[in-house]
C-alpha cells in the first residue's frame, strides 16, 4: 500500500478507472472521489470507482497525501488554486492531463513549499467518456508521462514512479515542453484530423444522403476519436496552440506535396510516398500500445 487516502478529482473515464485500478490493486487504504455534479457519486460508487465522493473540493481533498486531478486541462489551474490552502503539508499532486508545459507552469506555484506539484499523463483512453466507461486495466501497458522538475524532490518521483508500476503502467520521465512538442504529432493532430474527416464526411453526407452507405473501415478507424469529449479537446488545442499550429503546418505542406503528385499524376513519387509510410507503420515494435 502506496498511500494511505487518495483523492481522485474528476472521475470520469480516466479518474474512474485511476480509482478502480487503486483499490483492486490495494495500492491505497481509501479512494475520496471530488465530483462535479451529485449523480455522478452514485454512478462513482456503483462502478466501484471510490469508497467515497463528494462535490466539495476541500473536503475531498483535505487530508490527502496523493490528489490526482483528472479533469479538462483548462480547469486544472483553479483546481489547484482551490487545492493549494487544504492538502495536507508533504502531499503530492499530479494530474492526467494531455498536455504539460502549461499545467506545470499553472499549477505547480499554487502549493509553494507545502505540497509537490508533478505533471502526469497516463497515455490510456477512450472515445467513450464518463465513470459507466471506466475499467481497472485501462493502464495496463499503457506509458504513463511524469514531467518533474529540478525543483521536485527525488522521493517524490520514485513514490509515483513506483505507483504507476503498480498500476501496470511504464512510467516515462520527460521534460514538459518536449512532451507537448511530441504529443501534438502523435495524439492532438490525429484527433483534429479525425473531426475534419468528420466535417467533410457530414457535408458530402448533406448532398448525398447514400454517402452513409459507402463509409469504408479507413474511416471509421481513422474517425474512431472524434467521438471524444468537445470539452476536453478544446482545451488541449489552446493549452497546446503553439505545437499544434506548427503540426498543423507540417501537414499541410505534406498534403500540398500529395496534391502536386496527383495533379501531375506522378506514379512513382505517390509510390514511394505511400510505401515509406506503409513501411514505417509495419515496423513491428515501433508503436507502443497507447489507446489514446
Amino acid at each position: 500500500m502506496l498511500f494511505d487516502t487518495v483523492c481522485v478529482v474528476g472521475v470520469g473515464l480516466i479518474g474512474g478507472s485511476f480509482g478502480l485500478a487503486m483499490r483492486e490493486r490495494k495500492l491505497a487504504r481509501q479512494v475520496i472521489g471530488a465530483v462535479r455534479r451529485e449523480e455522478t457519486i452514485n454512478a462513482a460508487f456503483q462502478r466501484g470507482a471510490v469508497d467515497n465522493a463528494t462535490t466539495d473540493l476541500a473536503e475531498a481533498a483535505r487530508g490527502a497525501d496523493l490528489v490526482l486531478v483528472a479533469s479538462p486541462v483548462g480547469q486544472m489551474k483553479a483546481i489547484c488554486e482551490q487545492l493549494g490552502p487544504v492538502v495536507r503539508a508533504g502531499a503530492i499532486v499530479t494530474d492526467a492531463g494531455s498536455t504539460k508545459d502549461d499545467v506545470v507552469a499553472g499549477c505547480s506555484k499554487c502549493f509553494g513549499q507545502k505540497a509537490f506539484f508533478v505533471g502526469g499523463h497516463p497515455m490510456a483512453g477512450s472515445e467513450r467518456t464518463g465513470v459507466e466507461a471506466a475499467r481497472s486495466n485501462l493502464f495496463e501497458n499503457a506509458i504513463w508521462v511524469l514531467t518533474p522538475t529540478a525543483d521536485t524532490p527525488e522521493p517524490v518521483v520514485t513514490k509515483l514512479v513506483a505507483m504507476i508500476e503498480g498500476l501496470g503502467a511504464t512510467p516515462l520521465l520527460l521534460n514538459a515542453a518536449i512532451h507537448d512538442s511530441l504529443l501534438a504529432v502523435t495524439s492532438h493532430l490525429p484527433h483534429l484530423t479525425a473531426a475534419a474527416l468528420v466535417h467533410l464526411f457530414s457535408d458530402a453526407h448533406s448532398e448525398y444522403e447514400v454517402a452513409q452507405q459507402l463509409i469504408a473501415g479507413g474511416w471509421r478507424d481513422s474517425t474512431r476519436v472524434a467521438a471524444g469529449s468537445s470539452e476536453m479537446w478544446r482545451d488541449i488545442c489552446l493549452s497546446n496552440t503553439a505545437a499544434l499550429t506548427k503540426s498543423l503546418d507540417d501537414l499541410l505542406e505534406q498534403l500540398h506535396q500529395l496534391r502536386h503528385m496527383l495533379q501531375e499524376k506522378d506514379a512513382d513519387k505517390l509510390y514511394d510516398w505511400f510505401e515509406s509510410a506503409s513501411t514505417v507503420r509495419r515496423k513491428q515494435g515501433y508503436f507502443p500500445r497507447s489507446t489514446q
